[in-house]
């Protein structure tokens, strides 16, 4: 009898790997999988489009509110205008900034942190997988293990419910 099953499972597993190669996307075969892909027009982030271009007379700086690209090449360009003491205002002023960001990232995280998976969960799941292992591979011994085992992780789990 297990040798008939094991017959059996041996003729499923070499039919499951000798399948079409498109088999594995279930209906969605990827047709251009082989064929060369035609590369993307990559954009430029310094081209200024021609309709944001803005011309004025005033000594008031002109902000663009639609195009960020042209606000990269603007603030290149005042950088590299800048004085030495400018440029080092500038650097202090981003460094300070990029800290209170990543600061507050961190808060962030600690906050999220307690959102880890509980101690009485783990070791449910744990008890619960070698439990349903115990009980498939079968026998009077693993039979009676994989009962207890199961039990066991039941209980941690009620235990977890309750505090939830």
């Amino acid at each position: 009898m297990k040798i008939k099953i094991l017959v059996l499972l041996t003729i499923v597993a070499l039919a499951s790997c000798s399948a079409p190669k498109y088999s594995y996307n279930f209906g969605r075969p990827d047709y251009y999988a082989g064929k060369k892909s035609q590369k993307a027009i990559e954009v430029s982030p310094l081209i200024v489009d021609q309709e944001s271009l803005v011309a004025s007379i005033s000594e008031q700086p002109v902000v663009l509110a639609s195009n960020p690209a042209a606000d990269v090449t603007a603030l290149k360009k005042t950088y590299m205008q800048m004085s030495k003491s400018e440029k080092k205002a500038l650097r202090t002023h981003l460094r300070n900034e990029i800290k209170s960001y990543v600061a507050k990232k961190d808060s962030e995280k600690s906050q999220h942190a307690g959102n880890a998976m509980d101690n009485d969960l783990k070791l449910a799941a744990i008890f619960g997988a070698v439990g349903l292992v115990g009980l498939i591979i079968g026998g009077s011994a693993f039979n009676i293990i994989g009962g207890i085992s199961l039990l066991i992780g039941v209980v941690f789990f009620v235990k977890w419910l309750i505090r939830q």
